[in-house]
Order: C-alpha cells, then sequence, then structure tokens
C-alpha cells in the first residue's frame, strides 16, 4: 500500500479529489476466496479480464469481511494509521468500506458472537442459508429483490446488540480514518429489514451515527442506497448519499429529467457518478458522450464520487473478487479530458454556480447554459437538449469577454472568434455538450 502513496500522487485524479475512497483493504475471507474460485456464474466475467487465469487472479469480494483489520496484502501493520496519516499528509482525507448488512461467513465475530447473527427459520430457502460449524443455521446476507450472496452471513437487526457491536467497530475505523462509505446501507432501515426476512429490526442509523460524532465530530459517513430511500438516509444523519437518477437518465436518455434535475440547486449530500465497481465503465455504457456527460455533473453542486480508470477510458468492468487482470488499452482523447475537466475542476475557489434564466436560442428554443465564476476563471457550460441544430448568441458580460480562440474542455477544439457586438456566437449539434474556460 506504501508504494501506491508516490503513483497517486502522480495522478491527475489524486490531485483534484478532496478524499479517497481505499475500496478492499479489510481482512479477506478465505470462504470467501474459495467460493468465487469455484462459482460457474463469475467465471465469464473473470475470463473477459484476464487470459489465462490462474487462481491467484481470484482473491474474493472485498464485501465479504472477514474482520475489521487491514489485509496483509495492503499493509502488515495492525491498522491503517500510517496509511491514513500520509494521505492527511497530501491535503486529501481517506474514507473506508463499512459493509453494515454483513459480514463473511467464516467471520471469527461469529463464533464469539453467534446471537448477532440471523438463524434461519423454516420460512427461508436452502439456498439462502447455511449451516455454521457452531451448529447454528444462518441466514446469507441480501437484499429483498436477490438470493443471498453465498460468502455472507446477515446480520440480525432484531437485536439490539448488534447495533451495539456495530458501534464498536465504527469507533475503531474512525481511529484509522476520516469517513465510512456504507455498502447498502438502506437494507438496515427497519422496513426493508422486515421486507427482506420479515423481522422488525432494532437498528436505528440516527442513534449510531449520533454515537460516532459525539467522540469524531468531523468523521464522515456516506451512504450507498438505491431505491429513492436517499432523503431518508439524510434524515438520520448521513453527510451525504448515493443519487443514481442522473446516472439512469443518461443510460435510458431520459433528457427531459436531466434537464429538469441539472436546472435544480444540487446539494453536496448528493454524490452523483458515471462509473463505479458495480456498473460497466463509463467509457463502455456512454461511448463518447462519458465527456459530455461528465462536464454536465461537473455543473451541478453535487459531490462527485470517481471510479479509478475511468479517467483513462477503460472498457473492461473488472470483478470485485479479482486482483490481478491483463492490462488494458486507455483511450487516448478521454485521457486528454479528464487532464482538463481536473485541472479545470481544481482551479476553482469560491464557486457561484450560475444558471442562465430561461435562455432561448434563436428560434426560441431552450439551451441550457450555465456559468460557475470563481476567483480564478469564469466556466461556461452550453448543452443543446433539443433533437435538432441550435445556436445563438451569449452576450458580453463582466467575466465572459471577446477571446481570439475558445478551447472546448470537451474535444480539445479550437473555435477562432470573430469579434462581433451581439457576443460569442455558439452551434450545437443534438445533444451536444460544450464546455470554455474565459
Amino acid at each position: 500500500m506504501e508504494s501506491l502513496i508516490p503513483n497517486l500522487k502522480k495522478s491527475p485524479t489524486f490531485q483534484w479529489a478532496d478524499e479517497i475512497w481505499l475500496m478492499g483493504v479489510w481482512k479477506n475471507s478465505p470462504k470467501s476466496q474459495s467460493i468465487a474460485r469455484t462459482m460457474p456464474e463469475l467465471q465469464r466475467s473473470y475470463q473477459t479480464v484476464k487470459h489465462p487465469i490462474h487462481s491467484e487472479d481470484i482473491y474474493g469480494s472485498p464485501y465479504s469481511i472477514f474482520a475489521y483489520s487491514p489485509d496483509p496484502l495492503v499493509v502488515r501493520e495492525k491498522d491503517l494509521t500510517k496509511i491514513h496519516h500520509m494521505i492527511q499528509d497530501l491535503g486529501k482525507k481517506l474514507i473506508l468500506d463499512f459493509v453494515p448488512n454483513h459480514m463473511a461467513i467464516d467471520s471469527p465475530l461469529i463464533e464469539a458472537n453467534p446471537d448477532l447473527f440471523l438463524i434461519a427459520d423454516e420460512s427461508v430457502s436452502s439456498k439462502n442459508a447455511f449451516l455454521h460449524p457452531n451448529g447454528n443455521e444462518y441466514v446469507h446476507g441480501r437484499d429483498p429483490y436477490f438470493d443471498g450472496w453465498t460468502d455472507t452471513i446477515q446480520w440480525d437487526f432484531a437485536n439490539p446488540n448488534v447495533e451495539v457491536k456495530h458501534i464498536e467497530i465504527l469507533k475503531n475505523i474512525a481511529k484509522q480514518s476520516d469517513g465510512v462509505r456504507c455498502d447498502m446501507a438502506m437494507l438496515l432501515l427497519p422496513n426493508v429489514f422486515e421486507k427482506t426476512h420479515k423481522r422488525k429490526s432494532n437498528y436505528d442509523w440516527s442513534r449510531v451515527i449520533k454515537s460516532i460524532k459525539e467522540e469524531f465530530p468531523n468523521f464522515k459517513f456516506y451512504a450507498e442506497v438505491y431505491w429513492g430511500l436517499e432523503e431518508e438516509l439524510l434524515s438520520l444523519g448521513f453527510d451525504a448519499s448515493y443519487d443514481k437518477s442522473l446516472y439512469d437518465a443518461f443510460k435510458s436518455q431520459n433528457f427531459d429529467f436531466v434537464s429538469e434535475n441539472l436546472r435544480k440547486k444540487y446539494s453536496p449530500k448528493k454524490i452523483q457518478f458515471l462509473e463505479n465497481h458495480d456498473e460497466q465503465r463509463a467509457k463502455q455504457q456512454f461511448g463518447e458522450k462519458s465527456k459530455s456527460y461528465f462536464a454536465l455533473l461537473a455543473t451541478s453542486e453535487c459531490t462527485l464520487l470517481f471510479h479509478a480508470g475511468q479517467e483513462l477510458g477503460l472498457n473492461k468492468k473488472i470483478p470485485v473478487q479479482m486482483i490481478q487482470t491483463d492490462e488494458e488499452d486507455g483511450d487516448v482523447t478521454i485521457k486528454e479530458f479528464y487532464s482538463r475537466a481536473f485541472a479545470t475542476i481544481a482551479a476553482r475557489k469560491h464557486d457561484s454556480f450560475v444558471l442562465w434564466p430561461d435562455y432561448k436560442e434563436f428560434n426560441g428554443n431552450s439551451v441550457f447554459i450555465k456559468s460557475i465564476q470563481s476567483e480564478n476563471q469564469t466556466e461556461i457550460i452550453l448543452w443543446n437538449e433539443q433533437t435538432f441544430e441550435v445556436s445563438g448568441w451569449i452576450p458580453f458580460q463582466e467575466k465572459i469577454q471577446f477571446q481570439v480562440s475558445l478551447t472546448d474542455l470537451i474535444t480539445g477544439d479550437h473555435y477562432p472568434q470573430t469579434k462581433s457586438e451581439q457576443g460569442i456566437y455558439f452551434r450545437l449539434k443534438p445533444n451536444q455538450v460544450q464546455w470554455f474556460i474565459f
């Protein structure tokens, strides 16, 4: 892990980011590794990123946690304090995973705390349960829409002592990081747990978060959450939550929804993304449009989640169980775009996001235009929401003046300008985005 820090320092992503989320640092489960290596339905995904595959390429899921201590592949120390200090010395914050719904089926916590995990009753199907060496038949961790994850054991949130144990785990994590990304945080909500397991939950996120923040007031809680439950988790004290709505709208090309939401004042409490470890690579999913869609996300005041490799234009989604894959050539145009984009975002200081109200092009059609003004620069982002070409003029004003040439940050193309009292002329193809700096 220490060798990772110098490489991170050289990365334009690292320079731009405020916080670094390191996935897969906790001690890995031998049983999860064995299941991952032999599970037939996983083999095809492995073969797309590695050939030939060797058993040591497959390490098991980082979301089937054996223990909340560092994995030997990460560091040899008893905790991550040294890594935490190194990242803080670089002006960044360290975010780690907390997987609140389940543990690995071979975690030593089960032997030490057998009553904290959900024991199966006759209503649980055999594929969603397993017999532990302690003689109890336990339920696999799961959500209400799918069968259980076979390398996991479900915490029993009907037992109030689970909350006590989680607080103990989280206080230990808080001593060696600045925050946690809480995996599938909505699964602990009482109504979701009851829907999934037909049991009443005593777990209260607000009590847990309050307990940690009383001792570590600056510690952050980020919720991975879906199914429209974002606001409920924010109301319980999470500092920010996933918001997948714009990602889904880009994917389905629901541009009316995109337009409506980009015109709202977005909060840093909403975490937006074009790619993460659960989704296809942005380049694979959106092609060249991935650059335009990232630019649109960059116009909002949301928290941007960025996945390693996205800035390289990689196409292949890496299964979380793998630790070694074949190298993949990236996309030079995407690398160059993100280099420009990161430099622009990093230069923002005391930003002021200004949406130009009801801007109309020549024929009265709506055009999305937003300026981002700071001490160092003024950005203009234009998006043609229409299904046909549009054109118009951006009038000159205090921080938007004539330039001999403008460079589109998305494509890198240069546009020579002809001076006109009307301002700056633009012409946009359907769904085209342009991003300029003044």
